[in-house]
C-alpha cells in the first residue's frame, strides 16, 4: 500500500471528529503544520490540492510504523521538520494528541526569516551604522537592496536550513564594508580640489 498524498491526509483530518486533537491549525485551503501552524506564503498554488502537495511538510506517523502503525491517513499528520523531529514515537495515539496540544504556535516562514535578519543585524552593528551613513542619499534603498542580493548570490546555504544565522551576519558585515568604501570614496572625491580656468 502506498503512502497517502499530503492532500488526502489533509482532507482526512479536515473531516475527522478528532481534528481538534490532532490537527488544530488545519484549514483545508491553507497548508500548514498541523501542530504549530507554521506555513509559507510560497506554498500557495492555483488549487488547495496543489498547495498541499507543494507544502514543505513531512508525513509523521501517530503510531510509528516501527511499532506497527499503518501508512494510512488516519495514522499520519503533516508536520514541519522541527515538530516532526520532536514528536513522540509511542504506541498510544493519545500521547501524540497530548503532545500536539502543548506545541507553541510558530509564525510563517517569511516572518521567521525577517526576524532572523533583524537578529543578524543586531550582531552586525557596522551594518546599521553604514546604512545610517547613506540613508539620505538618492536611491539608497535600491542600491543597498541590490548589494544585498549580490552578496547573497555569493553565499552558501546549509541543506534543509537555507542561510545560517552566521551567513546572514557575514552578508550584512560585507555589505557594511562595501557601503563604507563607497562613502569613503565619495568623501575623497568631494574633497579633491578642482582646477579653475582663469581666462585673461
Amino acid at each position: 500500500m502506498s503512502v497517502p498524498s499530503k492532500w488526502n491526509i489533509a482532507r482526512h483530518w479536515n473531516e475527522s471528529p478528532r481534528k481538534g486533537d490532532f490537527a488544530p491549525h488545519l484549514l483545508l485551503d491553507e497548508p500548514c503544520c498541523f501542530a504549530c501552524g507554521w506555513f509559507s506564503e510560497r506554498w500557495k498554488r492555483a488549487t488547495a490540492q496543489a498547495s498541499w502537495q507543494r507544502a514543505n511538510l513531512e508525513r509523521a506517523h501517530i503510531t510509528p510504523s516501527s511499532l506497527g502503525g499503518p501508512d494510512e491517513a488516519s495514522n499520519l499528520l503533516l508536520l514541519c521538520k522541527p515538530c516532526h523531529q520532536e514528536s513522540p514515537d509511542w504506541t498510544d495515539p493519545e500521547q501524540m494528541a497530548r503532545w500536539v496540544a502543548t506545541r507553541d504556535d510558530r509564525p510563517s516562514k517569511e516572518v521567521e526569516t525577517f526576524v532572523a535578519w533583524v537578529a543578524a543585524a543586531e550582531r552586525a552593528p557596522d551594518f546599521k551604522d553604514a546604512l545610517a551613513s547613506v540613508v539620505t542619499e538618492e536611491e539608497a534603498a535600491e542600491r543597498v537592496t541590490e548589494l544585498l542580493r549580490e552578496l547573497l548570490g555569493r553565499a552558501g546555504t546549509h541543506f534543509g536550513i537555507g542561510f545560517s544565522q552566521g551567513t546572514r551576519v557575514a552578508v550584512l558585515q560585507a555589505a557594511a564594508d562595501e557601503i563604507n568604501r563607497h562613502v569613503q570614496q565619495a568623501s575623497c572625491e568631494a574633497a579633491e580640489p578642482r582646477s579653475v580656468d582663469i581666462q585673461d
